[in-house]
């Protein structure tokens, strides 16, 4: 359950020159969200036509319940005076009786099923389908949806250490995003394509792999500008139709020698919808991830280690004085160090660095905007009964 008093920016934007003119709203929201799941499955080998495959089966089903109150109007808040001296605070409104903004219900049932068939010694095949229900109903909507999604793939093993996959998968996935009015929007649907490359060393103590990908969907929630739900404070999305993502991905971790461990990843890709309009743009098309952890010979309880991740520039559109705007975030690494000394087999204590560099970035962008977490220095204890 959550109770959330708070005040906003109402649309009335300071000068940038004197500060002045910062005004606002407020509300005061409280909720309830209550989630019950249940899951079970049965797996094991079995023999067909003198060869050993191996089969799975399960089903589930959940049931979240969401009740949210809502302050019955907008409470004005007084001007807040100079921007630049203001010091965060606001006057306490007097608040209105809060009315029912939200009561509903979504159910989600499923049941699956997938086998592997080793088809030949280098060949297997992975097939299977999964059903699922997935309803809401409420003040807000009443929605209803259900789909058989199938999957498929091959597996070749070329040799000892490499091996080469294609599949193909039904994508039917349920969102709680929610539309300006307060419904659901409808669950993603689309197909998933998948080709790559997977190879392992030294007894699958170095992996590496590399995959191409092509995804094509229907619903893909998208931040509805500065929109919000029910005038909530939450953001409101709009499903976009026809959205089509291409990329690759690069993977390569594992053990270099016995005291050197390494982590490497890069990805790419391109998403855009029916319109060529470019979709998740406050996401970055470009990441590149490094780590490493090194055990010293000498002194087999320290390990010292650290890590780089870098993104792309992203942007997102929302509004601003003069109508429609686009913010900017420009490309940037965000490097983190860490240190464990191992004082005996239950004891243990560990430094850490993030954000070594101090890099000032948005942790998200959207109709509002929030800092990352700056450069700090944090110290752990741990022990193991």
């Amino acid at each position: 359950m959550y109770a959330s008093p708070y005040a906003f920016n109402g649309g009335s934007l300071p000068d940038q020159d004197t500060g002045l003119g910062l005004a606002g709203g407020a509300g005061w929201f409280t909720g309830t969200r209550k989630l019950d799941a249940l899951e079970t499955y049965v797996r094991g080998p079995f023999e067909l036509l003198g060869r050993q495959h191996e089969l799975v089966t399960g089903v589930g089903f959940s049931r979240q319940r969401n009740y949210y109150y809502a302050s019955s109007d907008a409470v004005t808040v007084a001007d807040m005076g100079n921007y630049y001296n203001w010091n965060g605070s606001a006057p306490e409104p007097n608040w209105q009786a809060q009315t029912k903004s939200s009561d509903d219900t979504v159910h989600q049932r499923s049941v699956y099923s997938a086998a592997r068939f080793s088809l030949a010694d280098p060949l297997a095949l992975v097939a299977g389908a999964r059903y699922t229900e997935w309803s809401t109903g409420g003040i807000t909507s009443s929605f209803s949806k259900d789909k058989v999604s199938p999957y498929a793939g091959l597996i070749y093993d070329i040799n000892d250490t490499l091996s080469a996959y294609v599949s193909y998968t039904s994508i039917f996935q349920p969102q709680d995003n929610r539309s300006v009015n307060g419904s659901y929007l409808a669950p993603i649907e689309g197909k998933n394509y998948d080709a790559g490359l997977k190879s392992d060393w030294f007894d699958g103590r170095l992996t590496a792999s590399m995959a191409l990908f092509r995804i094509e969907q229907d619903n893909l929630a998208q931040t509805d500008g500065s929109n919000k739900v029910n005038g909530s404070s939450d953001q409101a999305y709009y499903g976009a139709q026809g959205v089509t993502s291409r990329g690759v991905e690069l993977e390569l971790n594992g053990a270099l020698t016995d005291n050197w461990q390494m982590t490497f990843g890069a990805a790419r890709y391109v998403a855009k919808d029916a319109a060529d309009n470019r979709v998740n743009s406050q996401l970055p098309q470009t990441s590149l991830k490094w780590f490493t952890r090194y055990q010293l010979p000498m002194l087999p309880e320290l390990a010292l280690g650290g890590g780089v991740n870098w993104q792309n520039g992203t942007f997102a559109d929302t509004s601003g004085p003069t109508g429609a705007a686009r913010v900017h975030q420009g490309s940037y690494p965000l490097v983190n160090l860490f240190g464990r000394y191992q004082i005996n087999k239950q004891l243990a204590v560990q430094a850490n660095v993030n954000n070594l560099l101090d890099k000032r970035y948005y942790s998200a962008l959207s109709d509002s905007y929030a800092y990352g977490a700056p450069r700090s220095v944090s110290m752990s204890v741990n022990y193991n009964f």
